[in-house]
């Protein structure tokens, strides 16, 4: 198939686990979209011919509208994976769950309509039901009544997409718990991080240890994604698939499977009734409140000590003509993620913490979006400074050059500044910044002249970022993200003049 003939696909949540294992896996079969609120470089997804990136919230109306219109123009876009939302472990009640996941979803529904698509993908979650009876199982058909925040906003999804698919066929998935041979699942993680410790409670187990929830390895959820995409022709305008086993894998066999992978043999568990385990977890949430450290295991978890939860994606797997992969099941990978554990423990733990402390706050993407809205503003004050008759020492050689040419080269200057605020690439700018100098070397510029105009525009912007973002308490990462940015670009600047005017011997040894 050449790349003329490749389906396009939109995905939001790129940056995040699922969507980067997608576009990693499927990115020779589509041209995609990627929309994610961390970069390319940040994620660590090589650049590809297939893959665009697009910074962007998706509770930002103007740059979702920006970048659809884009894709409009563009030809429009077969598929929409819709991934981005707001998830943290401690249940508790965050505006971040309505901005994302209720008002940016809407968003995403609403800008997506001039696409023409032929499916569009919402993920849900298994945990929009609550657990199953005793001896029954969770389906497709199951009642949405569970009522905690994340579980809400899912479900109010879930409602937009029936809504929709009377405009583009829309599928909604409902994921049970990811992982990768890295773990990358925010419990599994504790679970195993505190059963191969030292720590007093390394061995005891909630309950009877039959806690249990179903597991889906990364590979098999991204396939059931390009599954239904592959399959999209056959399917309802509207159908609700589950992307799980049917099984679910309980603590106590985690526990065996692991201690055994750690130690050789699995560890005899020590069984805490559910009512001390209640207690104890409150208490220690308790003292964590007071430190300002509060532990993972939260008193709501408590409620499903020794619960089940059952799955039955018969319909999914009829449907989709899709079986699970025997070798990713938590038997079988439970041994790679402790083997990742054990030989590469640093980044292990540096993979895990991340997908666990996930913040939904991107200053950089406030400090650019500032940027944006406020460019003609800044270098119309950056242009008056330099053109200033009482400033002609500071300026001259730039107060010499045309009008025109300067506004261009105070606009390529700020745009990179900008780039690099929104991406957190720095050698871009710096790396313009040497060649630019070796050109003014050339024209006359003194250094001071070169330098002076990067610094003034640093403190242009910082001063018109404090006065716009008081109320966002971002000092600190306004001044990394520009002044610092600029003070790259300044060394470089120095760097080039100081070539310049150095002897052939010492530019030859620099060189080497």
């Amino acid at each position: 198939m050449s790349d003329q003939q490749l389906p396009t696909l939109v995905i939001t949540g790129a940056s995040g686990f699922i969507g980067r294992h997608f576009i990693e896996a499927y990115k020779a079969n589509f041209h995609i979209y990627a929309i994610a609120r961390r970069s390319q470089q940040e994620v660590g997804i090589p650049r590809h011919k297939n893959i665009t990136w697009l910074l962007a919230d998706i509770a930002d109306r103007g740059s979702i509208h920006k970048i659809m219109e884009m894709i409009q123009k563009g030809g429009g876009a077969d598929y929409f994976i819709h991934l981005a939302a707001f998830f943290d472990f401690s249940n508790e009640s965050n505006e971040e769950y309505e901005r994302t996941n209720v008002v940016g979803t809407e968003i995403i529904f609403e800008e997506a309509a001039c696409l023409d698509l032929k499916r569009f993908i919402f993920a849900s979650s298994l945990v929009v039901s609550e657990f199953p009876q005793p001896g029954e199982r969770l389906n497709e058909n199951s009642p949405l009544d569970a009522d905690f925040p994340y579980a809400v906003t899912k479900i109010a999804g879930e409602a937009m997409a029936k809504k929709w698919s009377e405009i583009y066929p829309c599928t909604v998935v409902r994921f049970a718990a990811v992982f990768s041979d890295w773990c990358e699942y925010g419990p599994l993680y504790k679970f195993l991080n505190t059963w191969s410790s030292k720590s007093w409670k390394s061995n005891i187990l909630g309950g009877q240890g039959k806690s249990a929830v179903p597991y889906i390895h990364i590979v098999c959820l991204v396939r059931i994604l390009n599954s239904i995409l592959d399959n999209s022709a056959k399917l309802k305008p509207h159908d609700v698939l589950i992307a799980s086993p049917d099984e679910s894998t309980s603590h106590q066999e985690l526990y065996d499977l692991s201690t055994r992978f750690l130690y050789g043999s699995s560890q005899r568990a020590i069984h805490m009734p559910k009512v001390l385990s209640r207690i104890g977890v409150r208490l220690f949430d308790l003292v964590g409140r007071l430190i300002g450290h509060r532990p993972f295991e939260r008193p709501w978890m408590m409620k499903y000590i020794d619960e089940r939860m059952d799955v039955d994606a018969s319909y999914t797997r009829s449907v989709l003509n899709w079986e699970m992969i025997s070798r990713f099941t938590p038997e079988r990978r439970i041994l790679h993620v402790i083997e990742h554990m054990k030989t590469f423990p640093v980044e292990w733990h540096q993979k895990n913490t991340l997908a666990l402390h996930k913040s939904p706050d991107r200053p950089n993407l406030i400090i650019s979006e500032a940027l944006m809205h406020h460019e003609h503003e800044i270098l119309e004050d950056l242009q008056g400074h330099v053109l200033d008759p009482q400033h002609r020492d500071r300026f001259l050689s730039y107060q010499n050059m045309d009008p025109e040419k300067l506004t261009f080269y105070l606009s390529i200057v700020f745009n990179l500044l900008k780039v690099s605020v929104r991406t957190g690439d720095r050698l871009s700018l710096a790396n313009y910044a040497r060649f630019i100098a070796s050109i003014r070397i050339h024209e006359g510029f003194k250094l001071h002249e070169v330098i002076d105009v990067y610094q003034s525009l640093s403190d242009k912007i910082i001063q018109n970022l404090q006065k716009q973002l008081s109320h966002k308490n971002l000092e600190q990462r306004i001044h990394d993200d520009i002044d610092l940015t600029i003070q790259m670009a300044i060394d470089e600047i120095e760097d080039a003049y100081d070539l310049a005017i150095a002897p052939p011997s010492y530019i030859r040894f620099h060189d080497r």
